[in-house]
């Protein structure tokens, strides 16, 4: 059985490389520290669950140094708990998720935020261990269900006589029960899911189990999948018969590249169909109880990628074209809000024009950051609200006072067991 890749200080590798390194076991226990990360909740018990891990990671392994932390929502943060460890001698850190999703997180946010805290403790090196869903013990139980699954009839596997299908799914922004009707039971039907960074990995339950699912996501500053080689698989995939869903955040075309993807399908004469999913640019400021019209306040709104195509630089042509809109949304553009504040006052919004910041929108998780344009910039950077984010300009996000209510929801469920707890029930 081959060992498991690690990432360390920004490539992965395999245990045997780190330990050629270190030397003795007794110099890695005395300057090693382990820090166990989890996502961050809301609920207090599920924090100390993972504390409680840390522990027991700690005791059970026999390391000298381990702290927990979290990806976000609640404290100690991963910089908070390398300067821990680092207080407490340790110089190598390896990080270990703590049952995050192995897309979003651990290879999206997890690595930014360590590579950045890293970079502020002279002489530490760390190294990110693989996620517990990519340990071979896991999946050799998954090929062990593949096996029994395909020894089982097929009702839904589509006939190999001639090519099959790709089906150009939106997934929608994230709550899963936005997710189409269409959308789901493509998913069902499917034999191959081909499948992005913002998607919310919950939607592949849907997924039947002896089903192919293929990570392509695109992570700023993080891994990248070729769009050409995105576009070989959806036609390699059909082209053996098969029934391909290319699963995309929001709606495929917004911002989404399927049309991209379409024009390659045509071109290699693979039928194809587009299910259109709600984009976040209408449902992060809807859960953030922002309307983008209203009749007393805006009566046009603009969408606009923050972002140039191809390079991923922002080009500051692109505010002053829709600046006169009422309401504005912009895309990806949480790398350049000062740029973009700036050029909107630049093109005539007042500076105390309302603007806000939403952060996983629709997800559990997401953040809200209010401002004007003169001062949301300084906001975003205080709260440290990053990508994926969408940013809002126009008086409707004054309407967020008194039209917050998922905040609102999520609150009363986190109420509601305790209440329950104390009246007995």
């Amino acid at each position: 059985m081959s060992r498991p890749s690690t990432f360390f200080n920004g490539r992965y590798e395999t245990p045997t490389v780190w330990e050629g390194r270190v030397g003795t076991l007794m110099n890695l226990n005395e300057r090693t520290g382990i820090l166990v990360v989890g996502h961050g909740s809301r609920r207090e018990e599920a924090n100390d669950d993972v504390r409680a891990a840390a522990r027991r990671i700690g005791e059970r392994g026999d390391f000298a140094m381990v702290e927990a932390a979290f990806l976000e929502i609640t404290s100690p943060t991963i910089r908070e708990g390398f300067a821990n460890l680092y207080a407490r001698g340790a110089r190598r850190i390896t990080v270990l998720p703590y049952f995050l999703s192995p897309g979003r997180h651990t290879r999206g946010d997890l690595p930014v935020d360590v590579r950045a805290a890293a970079d502020e403790f002279e002489g530490v090196t760390f190294r990110i261990a693989e996620p517990l869903s990519g340990h071979d013990y896991v999946i050799d139980a998954c090929i062990e269900r593949v096996r029994e699954a395909r020894r089982r009839d097929n009702p839904f596997r589509l006939s190999q006589r001639g090519p099959g299908k790709v089906l150009l799914v939106g997934a929608g922004p994230g709550d899963p029960g936005l997710l189409t009707v269409k959308a789901c039971d493509a998913l069902r039907r499917c034999d191959v899911v081909v499948y992005d960074y913002l998607v919310n990995e919950e939607l592949l339950d849907y997924v039947r189990p002896n089903a192919e699912k293929i990570y392509v996501g695109k992570v700023g500053g993080g891994r990248q999948t070729p769009q050409s080689e995105i576009n070989d698989i959806l036609v390699t995939r059909a082209a053996r018969g098969e029934s391909v869903v290319r699963l995309k955040g929001g709606d495929p075309f917004i911002f989404g590249r399927g049309a991209e993807e379409a024009e390659a399908l045509r071109d290699a004469g693979i039928p194809f169909e587009i299910v259109p999913g709600v984009s976040s640019a209408v449902a992060a400021p809807a859960y953030a109880g922002i309307p983008l019209t209203h009749r007393d306040h805006a009566s046009s709104f603009a969408v606009v990628s923050g972002v140039r195509a191809g390079d991923g630089e922002f080009h500051s042509d692109r505010i002053g074209k829709v600046a006169g809109a009422d309401t504005v949304v912009v895309l990806m553009g949480a790398s350049h809000i000062p740029a973009i504040t700036a050029d909107f006052i630049r093109a005539g919004r007042s500076p105390e024009t309302p603007a806000a910041v939403i952060r996983w929108g629709t997800f559990e998780d997401q953040q809200v950051v209010v401002g004007t344009l003169a001062t949301l910039a300084d906001e975003v950077a205080r709260r440290g609200v990053r990508a994926p984010s969408v940013i809002v300009v126009g008086d409707v996000v004054t309407l967020r006072d008194r039209l917050a209510w998922f905040e609102a929801r999520l609150e009363a469920k986190i109420e509601t067991p305790a209440l329950a707890s104390a009246a007995g029930w």
